[in-house]
């Protein structure tokens, strides 16, 4: 996969809760945006700097592995299961 194709993380910045007049909601909300060339996603997590970060990378490499096919293959199942069932 070429690196212009790719999904990266534009910015992780301080926000405001995205749909929510309760201030028990408010604090501790961060927008990321994930930029892949001209596509621009945007998003909102809560939670600490450090947390988000991790998620939204977690996001991020999970986009590009389905880009690039790069699909984690489900666990084998077993001899005995097999037999099991037949």
């Amino acid at each position: 996969m070429q690196d212009e194709h790719k999904y990266e993380l534009i910015s992780i910045d301080e926000s405001e809760p995205p749909h929510s007049d309760d201030e028990t909601e408010r604090g501790d909300w961060f927008k990321y945006q994930i930029a892949q060339g001209d596509n621009m996603i945007t998003g909102y997590r809560r939670g600490k700097l450090r947390t988000v970060r991790r998620e939204v990378k977690t996001i991020i490499i999970g986009l590009n592995e389905r880009r690039s096919g790069k699909r984690k293959q489900p666990p084998a199942r077993s001899a005995s299961k097999k037999q099991a069932k037949n």
